[in-house]
């Protein structure tokens, strides 16, 4: 609906019109109304435009008649220049306000940088304060009495790279859109509201909007029900080059890009880049592909300087020497303890002589018609490649920060002499990049700086390595070591011209793929989601950092360089010596970001959590963050992205497949519901059947039946127990009180616990398979060597003498600060044993009588049948198991209450299970102080690493005031 004229927004009589088309209020209009726009009309010039009632020009340019007009959060522009404009302005005026920089994550940039980045209201690269607006005009209000019902997707999702959008940015984690799709179309409706807090380049959103036409391959393996459609999402992170990727990726191809190579960009990089790059061949000028640069190395011994180029490679073997021999003395030197020699050489930017590890230039590739020719670099070559330094740039270099990656781990500036930014380019790489970046028309510039930073992390640095394998005998390019800044020996310059060139006509081919709709993208802090209101998401997924596994704002440095704008590292949640964060900062940092996803999630909705990394200490610390804050964790399954890089090809500690943990925030009638009937046993079984809606019902793979490891006893009473304890909550029941009443008050099925209706349809489903497929149990405590021996009875019911040769062979793993025990001890603790009196037992008679013919139709008091149960250990019946457990929790506290007692200021060996019951027992006596002080004498390893341990500790130093 086009309307004639606008008025001007700084005009007094502006809000007054008569368009139909409504923006509504917004928590940063001022005085707050609802806005009525008219189109401006264009001046004569075609310069500007004029407001029809203060005639002040206007600063946007003249509108091309083929442009049509855009709507945006209810209004209607001209162009998109116009609506960008418009918003511009309003963002202008928020960063005038000193509290709005206050919000967590605001990045290190001015207002310039800032906005000149910026593509308002869909993409801020600051906190977006449209956000607000977006969600109040695509959102969907919480109803509490909805009919929301999902269960929880248990499969699990494979999904390869090879999508093209997925492989375009280069960023250090990604999930594929289409393994996103798997749970959006299972637990989303189109229209929803999707967030993702930690988006990185912005899969979700890409995802969401992807769903707006149906891919027929993707939709055969989903549920009938699942309904096609765009969903809305809001991306957000703390990177600005995360967010700035985001933006592009989550909007309409923009013109400059879709021109592809032959476009104005394309053309600026033949004339000003391509150039630098030139070499002779045959009497000829060409652009070479990339060049290969030599460090030259020192040897310990004679302190002879050599060139690495010429030792380190083995052609013959095709491979990377380990070790080698000094070309003068023949001393062995290991290569990662190479000592590099240095040079002293004026540097023209910095106008200054450095200190600077010494490489020359060995190699140089090109292209000659469909040929591949290299050969080695000349003197030319070298002398091209020094005289770039006498180029002026127009972004000069500074000194890097002090950061973990590059002052402590590798420590660069003293072994590689890397001080400052542009030591991680070749100066020609950096000249080149400095004039993409500084091009001077906005929407070029835009689209340059993408263009940059898909090519950035993989091809621009002196990281990307030339290496020598069976797969590449010959040598070639490999890009850099993964998740480091390391700087490697010989040093690939990539063409950056060549490359620039080549991603424009892969985006330009993907016109036909790229998104059509927009996302919401913000740069911000996860721990303070200012502009999203309670209740008002309908499902999140999100792939947080974990740990210290990528140290994503250092990485993000050579990126964010270019842009301008710089990651604000105060809530970065990760482990950093640097920022002085350790294990407990990151774990308050994700329980921030966790409490803050469940205020926005409606209740009853789901959250799907991909977790990597290969630390139990840092995968307790997730678990508890997501407990802390409210969430019940429902299923854990593996999100499988097919392809491994060269890193998990080659380091046994890299992890090749990520968890999918799905949780749910509790209703609204849960909630409301417990706090009636909270510390009472009706509360604990209220809680359970609510829980155990909440799972699904049967998994099956390759025709057989999987356990559901949520359903079983003892995770669904560490599932109550968390629940209880993160509410304030007592525990009403022990562990034996509740697994008899669960078998009392629930169906069981192959060891898991349903709702009636849901035993019902699992029996359905059962008998459609030929097995259930148990899960694989590792031994390395009491607790889990208690959870191998009941899978083994329940298989079969067996001596001593049957059962201990197969525990000597599970217990190769048992944890070194984890006291030993005797087979004997833990049975006679947690089973019981047939003693050939009376009646044999049930579980024993039903397997005898199934295995062995001549025992079948016995009366179970029969002589035969007692001598062949005589002596065999069994799981006993719930109620017998309530005084066992008694029996086994005396004899835990009595041990706990020795290690209280203790002198000792570290235990170095003690029963996990014993301090597991004392620390329950303390918090149901609010006994916090003696909670603290074990915990004070249990090494930090183990109290990490053990998420029930960290639970009570957390909650024993909450309560304590935060005084540990």
């Amino acid at each position: 609906m086009c309307m004639a004229h606008r008025l001007c927004s700084t005009c007094p009589d502006y809000g007054i019109g008569d368009s139909d088309h409504s923006w509504k209020t917004s928590p940063y209009d001022s005085p707050r109304r609802v806005h009525r726009l008219r189109f401006i009309t264009p001046n004569t010039q075609g310069t500007g435009r004029k407001c029809m009632k203060c005639s002040k020009q206007q600063l946007f340019p003249s509108i091309d008649e083929g442009e049509k007009p855009v709507e945006c959060l209810g209004l209607t522009f001209p162009n998109e220049k116009v609506r960008r404009e418009f918003f511009l302005d309003k963002l202008r005026q928020k960063l005038q306000d000193p509290k709005f920089r206050q919000f967590p994550g605001f990045p290190d940039a001015s207002d310039e940088d800032i906005l000149a980045l910026s593509d308002p209201p869909y993409y801020t690269a600051c906190p977006n304060p449209f956000i607000e607006d977006f969600i109040r005009h695509y959102g969907k209000p919480y109803e509490p009495g909805s009919s929301y019902s999902k269960e929880p997707l248990a499969v699990d999702v494979t999904e390869g790279k090879n999508d093209p959008l997925y492989r375009l940015p280069a960023y250090h984690t990604k999930v594929p859109p289409k393994a996103i799709q798997h749970y959006l179309l299972h637990y989303t409706e189109p229209g929803d509201i999707v967030l993702d807090a930690f988006c990185g380049t912005g899969m979700t959103g890409v995802a969401c909007l992807l769903l707006e036409h149906p891919d027929h391959e993707l939709a055969a393996t989903m549920d009938t029900d699942s309904k096609w459609g765009k969903r809305h999402a809001i991306l957000i992170d703390l990177s600005p080059a995360a967010t700035f990727i985001a933006s592009v990726m989550n909007a309409p191809l923009p013109p400059k890009l879709a021109e592809g190579p032959d476009g104005d960009l394309g053309q600026i990089i033949q004339r000003d880049i391509i150039p630098l790059y030139l070499t002779d061949w045959d009497g000829k000028e060409v652009s070479f592909n990339y060049a290969v640069w030599s460090d030259w190395g020192e040897c310990p011994e004679c302190g002879h300087i050599f060139r690495l180029y010429d030792i380190v490679i083995d052609y013959k073997h095709h491979r990377m020497l380990p070790e080698y021999n000094c070309p003068n003395c023949g001393f062995t030197i290991r290569s990662d303890r190479q000592k590099k020699a240095f040079t002293t050489e004026f540097d023209p930017w910095l106008n200054r002589p450095t200190k600077i590890a010494k490489t020359t230039m060995v190699l140089v590739s090109m292209k000659i018609g469909n040929r591949t020719i290299r050969r080695e670099a000349t003197h030319a070559d070298t002398q091209l490649a020094a005289s770039v330094g006498e180029n002026h740039v127009l972004i000069t270099p500074t000194e890097l920060p002090y950061s973990h990656m590059t002052h402590e781990r590798n420590n660069l500036p003293e072994y590689w002499g890397i001080t400052h930014i542009h030591h991680f380019y070749t100066r020609r790489n950096y000249l080149a990049l400095a004039r993409v970046a500084t091009i001077g028309n906005q929407d070029l510039k835009r689209a340059a700086l993408f263009a940059v930073l898909t090519i950035l992390e993989n091809n621009a640095t002196r990281r990307n390595r030339f290496y020598v394998d069976a797969r590449r005998p010959q040598g070639s390019p490999v890009g850099p070591l993964s998740n480091t800044l390391y700087v490697p020996t010989l040093q690939v310059e990539t063409n950056i011209g060549i490359k620039l060139l080549s991603m424009l006509k892969q985006i330009a081919k993907l016109r036909n793929k790229w998104v059509i709709g927009r996302s919401f993208v913000s740069t911000q802090s996860a721990t303070q989601l200012f502009q999203i209101p309670d209740n008002s998401v309908d499902f999140i997924f999100t792939d947080p950092p974990f740990g210290g596994n990528i140290n994503y704002s250092e990485q993000n440095y050579l990126a964010e360089w270019w842009l301008r704008v710089f990651t604000n590292k105060i809530n970065e949640a990760i482990t950093n010596p640097a920022q002085k964060k350790g294990l407990f900062e990151y774990q308050q940092i994700m329980t921030r970001c966790f409490c803050e996803y469940y205020r926005v999630l409606k209740p009853g909705r789901w959250m799907v959590m991909v977790f990597h990394n290969s630390s139990n200490a840092i995968w307790a610390a997730i678990q508890q963050a997501l407990e802390a804050a409210g969430f019940v964790v429902a299923t854990v399954a593996v999100l499988d992205k097919v392809h491994s890089t060269l890193h998990q090809d080659h380091k046994a500690a890299a992890v090749d497949k990520d968890l999918a943990i799905t949780v749910y925030k509790p209703n609204g009638g849960l909630e409301e519901r417990f706090k009636l009937i909270a510390g009472t046993k009706e509360g604990v079984w209220y809680f359970i059947r609510m829980h155990l809606k909440q799972l699904p019902v049967f998994v099956s793979k390759d025709g057989k039946a999987e356990v559901i490891a949520e359903r079983q006893n003892y995770l669904l009473f560490d599932r109550m127990v968390a629940f209880h304890v993160q509410r304030g909550v007592t525990v009403p029941l022990s562990v034996a009180e509740f697994y008899a009443g669960l078998a009392k008050c629930f169906p069981e099925r192959d060891g898991m616990y349903f709702l009636p209706e849901q035993a019902a349809e699992y029996d359905k489903k059962r008998m459609k398979v030929k097995e259930v497929l148990h899960l694989q149990l590792f031994v390395t405590d009491e607790a889990s060597a208690i959870q191998w021996l009941k899978q083994q009875l329940t298989r079969k019911p067996q001596t001593f003498q049957e059962l201990h040769p197969q525990f000597l062979k599970e217990i190769g793993g048992w944890q070194k600060h984890e006291k030993p025990l005797e087979l004997s001890e833990l049975l006679e603790q947690n089973f019981l044993r047939y003693d050939g009196k009376g009646e044999v037992p049930s579980q024993i008679h039903s397997y005898l009588s199934s295995n062995f013919k001549e025992l079948r139709n016995l009366p179970k008091d029969h002589e035969r049948l007692r001598a062949k149960a005589k002596d065999r250990w069994y799981i006993p019946d719930p109620n017998k198991a309530v005084d066992l457990e008694k029996l086994r929790e005396r004899a835990l506290l009595h041990e706990f209450e020795e290690y209280r007692q203790s002198k000792q200021k570290c235990l170095k060996v003690f029963r996990l299970e014993a301090v597991r019951a004392g620390f329950k027992k303390a918090w149901q006596e609010h006994d916090y102080a003696t909670i603290i002080a074990v915990a004070r004498k249990i090494p930090d390893n183990v109290l990490q690493e053990d998420t029930k341990l960290l639970m009570w500790y957390d909650q024993a130093v909450t309560r304590m005031g935060g005084e540990v």
